[in-house]
């Protein structure tokens, strides 16, 4: 009997312990088959509503019209400068023309009023300041982060065009078109030029011209070299001039003027290297030379 009771008050325990730990029990087979039917099962597009945060519920509609309204009343010269100055910089926020109008409008009116209400129980003087400042860093904020990533991209795509006309120069050579060439340069070559003339390639086999998809990317990448390069393609491609020679052509210009950039670079370092020189290292070296010879000096004159 005790042993019996031992065993029985042991499996209480066991039972109570698993209980209150949350120790789940095997799922049946039915649970299992509920399981993988509310895996395969398409929610109604209620449940979908509702799955959405209640804050993007509420007030998603309403910004969503005036996000409409604003870029209804928006010049369409504003617009394309908008998709153009995006287009520099890659769009790595996959943000359309009219989100980046209505983050410029945020930042100019949006921004400043409300640090104005916000400050406002400091005195108006104070508060119109507040909101002057916020108005200036809302305007040169986002235009500096937009140049900056522009500047950058332009050279990456500067450094990458000898390689990649290179590439495309042999497979030219080879006996592909200019078209498969562009492939193998997008299959091979990663990068911001890459990138673009997959652009290209996705709109020529849409059905846009080569040479109007050449002329956007053109305008889409603001560098010097690429315009030259399109406008050579595109008068070889009017004049039935081998393409080949053009490409070679290009690239050798491209080494030539990265060359001539870097003499450049080369002769301004000495230039540069001067300021700090004559501020930090000189004085740092005079008093380490001339420093003891000062001291003895004083030394000296204080003895007599």
């Amino acid at each position: 009997m005790p042993v019996v009771a031992a065993v029985f008050a042991f499996a209480s325990v066991t039972s109570l312990t698993m209980y209150f730990l949350g120790v789940k029990r095997e799922p049946s087979v039915k649970d299992r088959l509920e399981q993988i039917a509310d895996l395969g099962r398409v929610p109604t597009e209620r449940e979908q509503e509702l799955s959405r945060p209640l804050v993007e519920r509420i007030f998603g509609p309403a910004a969503t019209k005036v996000a409409g309204f604003v870029v209804s009343i928006t010049p369409k010269n504003v617009m394309e400068a908008a998709k153009l100055k995006l287009d520099s910089t890659g769009n790595p926020w996959k943000m359309s023309a009219g989100d980046y109008v209505i983050l410029r409008v945020v930042t100019l009116l949006i921004l400043p009023l409300g640090v104005f209400l916000i400050t406002n129980r400091l005195g108006i003087g104070k508060a119109l300041l507040f909101a002057l400042v916020a108005a200036g860093l809302g305007w040169v904020v986002p235009e500096t982060m937009m140049q900056s990533k522009a500047k950058h991209r332009g050279k990456e795509i500067q450094r990458d065009l000898p390689d990649i006309l290179d590439l495309l120069t042999v497979s030219v050579e080879a006996g592909l078109g200019f078209d498969a060439a562009l492939v193998k340069v997008v299959e091979r070559k990663k990068g911001p030029l890459a990138e673009e003339f997959g652009t290209v390639l996705r709109e020529i086999r849409v059905g846009k011209p080569r040479k109007d998809a050449l002329r956007e990317l053109s305008e889409r990448v603001t560098v010097d070299d690429i315009t030259s390069l399109v406008s050579a393609v595109i008068q070889a491609d009017q004049l039935g001039v081998g393409i080949s020679n053009i490409l070679r052509i290009q690239a050798e210009q491209v080494r030539t003027k990265r060359r001539q950039q870097a003499e450049e670079s080369a002769m301004k370092a000495p230039i540069k290297m001067l300021f700090p020189l004559v501020f930090f290292i000189f004085p740092t070296l005079f008093v380490v030379l001339l420093g003891p010879a000062i001291i003895q000096i004083a030394e000296t004159f204080m003895g007599f």
